[in-house]
C-alpha cells in the first residue's frame, strides 16, 4: 500500500518507510508508540501524525490535506496534531455528580 501511495503522489511528497523495531532510538526519539505510525512534515516540522491501520484512502485524505504539491499550490491550513479538551468534555458513560 506505502508504495502505491509512494508512486501516485511522488510529485506532492516524499514517503519513507523506517523499521520502528531495527530503529528503537529513532522510534523513541519521535515519540513512535504504535505502528504503523505516519508523521507529517513541512518545512522541517512535524504538522500532523497518527497511528493505526486505517484505509488507503483515509491515509490519501491526509497526504491531500497536509502536502504542498509541487506546483506551488498552497496547502490546506494546518492544524494542531493535537487540541486539547473542553473543559467540560467527560468520557462516554462519565457523569458529574
Amino acid at each position: 500500500m506505502l508504495e502505491r501511495l509512494a508512486d501516485t503522489n511522488g510529485e506532492k511528497v516524499r514517503i519513507v518507510k523506517v523499521d520502528a523495531n531495527a530503529n528503537r532510538g529513532w522510534a523513541a526519539s519521535h515519540q513512535i508508540r504504535g505502528v504503523p505510525a505516519f508523521l507529517f512534515y513541512r518545512g522541517g516540522s512535524l504538522v500532523h501524525q497518527f497511528a493505526g491501520a486505517y484505509p488507503e484512502s483515509e491515509i490519501q485524505k491526509r497526504i491531500d490535506r497536509y502536502a504542498v504539491a509541487a506546483s506551488g499550490e498552497q496547502p490546506a491550513p494546518v492544524e494542531p496534531a493535537i487540541r486539547p479538551m473542553p473543559k467540560e468534555w467527560l468520557p462516554p458513560g462519565v457523569s458529574r455528580q
